[in-house]
């Protein structure tokens, strides 16, 4: 217990403001909708454009046809993912503002942030391209040296993608910058800020696991009476079991995948939520309204200067800053000064506007 109380001294205090993210979201379970709609969008585009092309031959075409259908596919769905977030960040600072607004008026508002959008599908969408095609050269290496490169390969690029990834669509919502200052604001805030608050990340992925895993359990079960029934009407006897109705087996297989699928939207909305939140306190030293702020004080490794971020934030009315615009000036502004130089236009609203 000594070296677990050592190695996690703060796990508990990041479990506490996971659990006020959760209960702010529910307060607002429309919120949960943006990824549902988002899916079947997805599922949508994918029948539109991979079924005609199916049917008219595409695949005799050749692997380049396809290669190129799935790179266009990709990009759309890259967009509609990242619009939807967008859109769930507006609405949940809309909520917390006292504002609530509907999933038609966050998806108009999210037009704002078409730039950034576009900027970023392409340039996620350039960087999973050339992951693909390490990943694929890393592959072809056969022997022991070849496995051995394969998964440190692999290490090395699951690494870069969380720390320049994570807090980049919260990073572009905050300042409206471009992807390429995303990314580096993400890993420097994220190398800068590990402290305690990434046990919530945890947390989250725990409960997310342990709700999909009890959907599990009912898929396989549904599985396995489905199986179980066909050995028996082919003759086969089976100690302790009998014939189950199709009904009860469908029951079973759907209930099970709405566990999952519950699961599934649970991780993917607190987890993006609670990315927004941590970024907007460490930035604007304010909680959010609804959520204990020496919690999250005590949570997060909060000096002046020690994420890169101070100084070129906006509404300081200071140098390195202006109302409405953020430019920073100077140099200054942290540690990291000129490399956290925020874009110019118009900031998105802050959430410091929305608290207590």
């Amino acid at each position: 217990m000594g070296f677990l109380s050592a190695l996690f001294p703060n796990i508990e205090l990041g479990i506490k403001i996971s659990n006020q993210v959760i209960g702010t979201l529910l307060k607002d379970k429309e919120l949960f909708i943006y990824p549902v709609v988002m899916a079947l969008i997805a599922f949508l585009l994918l029948v539109v454009v991979f079924v005609p092309f199916i049917f008219l031959g595409g695949l005799v075409a050749g692997p380049l046809s396809l290669i190129a259908l799935l790179i266009i596919y990709y990009l759309i769905t890259t967009f509609v993912a990242t619009y939807f977030l967008f859109a769930l960040y507006i609405a949940f600072t809309n909520f917390v503002q006292g504002k609530k607004i509907g999933m038609g008026a966050a998806l108009s508002q999210a037009k704002a942030y078409l730039p950034q959008i576009i900027q970023w599908t392409i340039f996620y969408t350039i960087v999973m391209l050339i992951v693909r095609l390490i990943e694929g050269a890393a592959s072809n290496n056969r022997g022991a040296l070849g496995f051995v490169l394969q998964l440190v390969l692999q290490e090395v690029i699951a690494i870069g993608l969380f720390l320049g990834t994570t807090f980049a669509i919260p990073v572009m919502y905050e300042d409206k910058v471009g992807p390429i200052q995303a990314v580096k604001r993400s890993a420097m805030f994220i190398i800068n800020n590990i402290g305690k608050t990434f046990s919530g990340i945890i947390y989250f992925d725990i409960i997310a696991f342990v709700i999909k895993a009890v959907g599990g359990v009912f898929i396989v079960a549904a599985i396995f009476m489905g199986v179980v029934d066909l050995m028996i009407d082919s003759g086969a006897t089976i100690p302790f079991m009998g014939h189950v109705s199709l009904i009860w087996i469908i029951v079973t297989f759907i209930l099970g995948l709405a566990i999952y699928i519950i699961g599934a939207l649970f991780n993917y909305v607190t987890l993006h939520i609670y990315y927004l939140v941590v970024y907007d306190y460490v930035r604007n030293h304010k909680a959010p309204k609804g959520m204990d702020e020496t919690l999250i004080t005590s949570s997060i490794k909060h000096t002046t200067g020690a994420t890169g971020l101070q100084g070129g934030g906006r509404g300081s009315g200071k140098k390195g800053g202006s109302s409405g615009g953020g430019q920073q000036q100077g140099g200054s502004g942290g540690i990291f000064g000129g490399l956290f130089q925020s874009g110019g236009g118009n900031s998105p609203p802050d959430m410091k506007d929305y608290v207590k």
